[in-house]
């Protein structure tokens, strides 16, 4: 269990829950609304924080393994899904993402398109709402609200492309929204952040209470981050807007590297000075949501695998390709459970079951009650996307292991932003504009924290490794993949892809909705 929960989640999440704003669930065709007007909610600055936080919990869903991670991590090469003998795990959905083969009728990228657009749906509406209270001080809350709804654009613009933007509180359905250019949507992704840094708090100025919230530092690393992929959304690149906003957050001094790796995904990672931005989880708080990438990834063995209270629903895995990208001495290598017998990661010791069992979950040895065994679990390679057996494929923790984990809902928090992104970020820029030189002591800086053997020079090539290394499984590998030009190449169980394929297309759910829609190229509506 946290023994820190962040103030807002602990006392805003009952209202957070309440707070809910309905966008059309295929397109943007029906009223948005809060259940609350300005005379009977916003008297309070608490409630001002509970309708905040609730646009907040949005992105902690994002990143619990839920539909919308699968659509950022399936379709690059890190995170992979393979279906089981049996049945389990394998499903068209998620074969189709890994394998570049989806169309407009694929339902996780319509879940993903609403689930974007209900916050900008819920911003909408309590910015409306905050205009109309009569409060006074509502403008740092009205930022953060900007700044969510465009970080919410951010992603409706890198998955989607072409995407309306629309402000306003409720549809019209006699005047439906129209369609906004990928560079528009770019430019008002990053107006709307740089207008809110202009308001919000330095990260240096605001206590414990803002961990979660997003501050002036954080939205300079979340321009960054857009920045980043500039050229790819408009043409253009932008290499000194990332430097500029990279050195904002560095410069500030609010943030830096832990001494300790994997202290970034402990249970008890939360207010850490590497933590920039990302979904906060308190399982075990009533009202908290939890996060289950444990769960979803061990291996399925019952009776209690590495002292959790389930059985693992043997899941998300990754491909021999990524593991071999670390060095034996690279500390980061440790997250993964390779090929071989399967190793207690509290003990080293190899862990014992009553048999491997092919097409189901195998029980783990107990001598007091086991009447067959013990044999080694052993981890085999897996030879493709379907039909594996049980034990087949590379596993991974990263977000280690939560011994107070709530029903599998562990209390871990996970990053969207990263202060070690931010360097990377900034190394990429350096050596973009032809200054590997610069960009050489802060690859090092990220690689000497995790024993990696420092490199004596560095191009594009070891950067783009770097970034894989450091940030894999936390949801930007798809991005650096399209901007590295290596998105449509082949790797293991999937072929080479056709260039479209950097673009998905428009829901054609949305697009039935709202007939102003036009289909991204190759999609052929």
């Amino acid at each position: 269990m946290k023994n820190i929960i962040s103030g807002m989640y602990r006392k805003l999440a009952i209202g957070a829950a309440s707070l809910l704003i309905l966008l059309p669930g295929c397109g943007l065709d029906e009223d948005v609304y809060s259940i609350y007007t300005p005379e009977t909610f916003y008297t309070t600055d608490a409630a001002v924080l509970s309708s905040l936080s609730g646009v907040y919990r949005n992105f902690a869903s994002i990143t619990g393994m839920g539909i919308e991670y699968r659509v950022l991590e399936l379709p690059a090469d890190q995170v992979v899904l393979h279906g089981k003998i049996q049945g389990w795990w394998q499903n068209a959905e998620s074969e189709q993402l890994m394998e570049h083969k989806w169309d407009a009728s694929h339902p996780y990228l319509n879940t993903t398109w609403n689930t974007f657009f209900a916050t900008v749906g819920q911003a909408n509406a309590l910015i409306a709402s905050l205009d109309a209270s009569g409060m006074d001080n509502v403008e740092g809350a009205k930022a953060e609200l900007r700044a969510l709804r465009a970080y919410a654009y951010f992603f409706l613009m890198d998955l989607f492309g072409n995407v309306p933007i629309f402000l306003e509180e409720r549809v019209d359905p006699l005047n439906l929204p129209t369609q906004n250019t990928r560079t528009e949507v770019f430019e008002f992704v990053v107006e709307e952040l740089e207008a809110a840094a202009l308001v919000l708090p330095s990260q240096t100025e605001v206590g414990g209470e803002y961990y979660g919230r997003l501050t002036k530092e954080a939205v300079y690393a979340l321009l960054a981050t857009v920045n980043l992929n500039a050229e790819v959304y408009t043409g253009t690149e932008q290499w000194d807007e990332v430097l500029k906003y990279a050195d904002l957050v560095i410069t500030s001094g609010a943030y830096g590297l832990l001494d300790n790796y994997f202290d970034n995904f402990s249970p008890d990672n939360e207010r850490n000075r590497e933590f920039i931005f990302g979904g906060i989880y308190t399982p075990n708080v009533s009202g908290g949501i939890g996060q289950p990438f444990v769960q979803k990834v061990l291996p399925g063995i019952s009776g209690g695998l590495f002292g959790l209270p389930y059985t693992p629903q043997n899941g998300f895995g990754t491909r021999p390709s990524i593991e071999a990208l670390y060095e034996e001495r690279d500390v980061r290598k440790n997250m993964f459970l390779s090929h071989g017998e399967l190793k207690d990661p509290r003990t080293g010791e190899t862990v014992m079951v009553e048999r491997v069992i092919p097409d189901n979950n195998s029980q783990l040895y107990d001598p007091e009650r086991s009447s067959s065994g013990p044999v080694p679990y052993v981890i085999i390679p897996a030879t493709g996307i379907r039909e594996q057996p049980m034990n087949a494929g590379i596993k991974w923790i990263k977000w280690g292991l939560d011994p107070n984990t709530n029903g599998g809902n562990a209390s871990n928090d996970v990053a969207f932003i990263r202060y070690a992104d931010v360097l990377l970020m900034k190394a990429e820029a350096l050596a973009r504009k032809g200054d590997f030189g610069a960009a050489l002591p802060i690859i090092n800086e990220i690689r000497e924290r995790s024993d990696a053997t420092p490199l004596t020079s560095v191009t594009l090539d070891d950067i783009f490794e770097e970034r894989g290394r450091e940030l894999a499984f936390e949801m930007t590998r798809r991005r650096d993949l399209i901007r590295f030009g290596k998105y449509t190449e082949p790797w293991e169980f999937k072929g080479p892809s056709e260039s479209y394929r950097t673009l998905f297309p428009i829901p054609r759910i949305a697009m039935n909705a709202n007939p102003n829609l036009d289909q991204n190229d190759g999609y052929g509506e």
